[in-house]
C-alpha cells in the first residue's frame, strides 16, 4: 500500500475493488435518447458485445451497423435483457423477432450461442462440467476442461422452447432441457 495514502485509504480501496469486480462488464442500458443519434462513448461496449462476437452482422446492415444497434439498444432499454451468460441468447431472441429475421441464418445464431456458452463457462461455479445450447436443430457445446467427445455425438431430444440449455456432467451426461431465463 502507498505510505502516502490516509490512514483509512486501504479501506475505501479494498471495498472499491471489489464493487468493481462484482458490477458487469457492460454498463446499465442508457435512457437518454439524444445518445442514439450519435454513438456515444458509453454505447460502444453494447456496440462491440454485438458486433465483436459476429462480425457477419455488420452485412445486414452496411457499413457500420448503426440502424440495427438503435433498433437493438431501443429493445434493449425496454427489455432490460439481464448482462449475465444469457445476454448473448437474448440478442438472439431479439434477432429472430426483429425486422430483420429474414436475414438471419444458422451461422449468425450459432455465434450468439457459443459466445453464451463461453460466457457460462467462465461465470458458472456449479459442479457442472459443460454446457449444451440448443436452436431449431442445432447444438453448441462448450465445456471447462477436457471436451467430452462422446456427450457431443449424443442424439438430443428436441428443446420444447425456442433456445433451451443444459448444464452437462463430467462425462456430459444430458438430464434435459431448461429455459432460458
Amino acid at each position: 500500500m502507498n505510505p502516502l495514502l490516509p490512514a483509512g485509504a486501504k479501506r475505501l480501496v479494498s471495498k472499491a475493488s471489489r464493487r468493481l469486480c462484482a458490477e458487469p462488464a457492460v454498463p446499465d442500458y442508457p435512457s437518454n435518447a439524444r445518445c442514439f443519434v450519435h454513438l456515444d462513448a458509453r454505447l460502444l461496449p453494447h456496440w462491440h458485445t454485438l458486433f465483436d462476437i459476429c462480425p457477419a452482422l455488420l452485412k445486414l446492415d452496411p457499413p457500420e451497423g448503426l440502424n440495427l444497434f438503435r433498433s437493438f439498444m431501443t429493445w434493449a432499454y425496454r427489455n432490460q435483457p439481464p448482462l449475465d451468460w444469457t445476454y448473448h441468447l437474448n440478442v438472439c431472441r431479439w434477432l429472430l423477432g426483429s425486422s430483420y429475421r429474414t436475414q438471419i441464418d444458422d451461422e449468425l445464431i450459432e455465434a450468439f450461442m457459443a459466445a453464451a456458452a463461453a460466457r457460462w463457462i467462465i461465470t458458472d461455479d456449479s459442479q457442472a462440467q459443460g454446457v449444451v445450447l440448443a436452436w431449431q436443430g442445432s447444438s453448441v457445446f462448450d465445456w471447462k476442461g477436457a471436451a467430452s467427445k462422446t456427450a457431443e455425438q449424443q442424439v438430443l431430444p428436441p428443446p420444447v422452447w425456442d433456445i433451451a440449455w443444459c448444464p452437462l456432467g463430467a462425462r456430459g451426461e444430458f438430464s434435459g432441457w431448461l429455459p432460458v431465463p
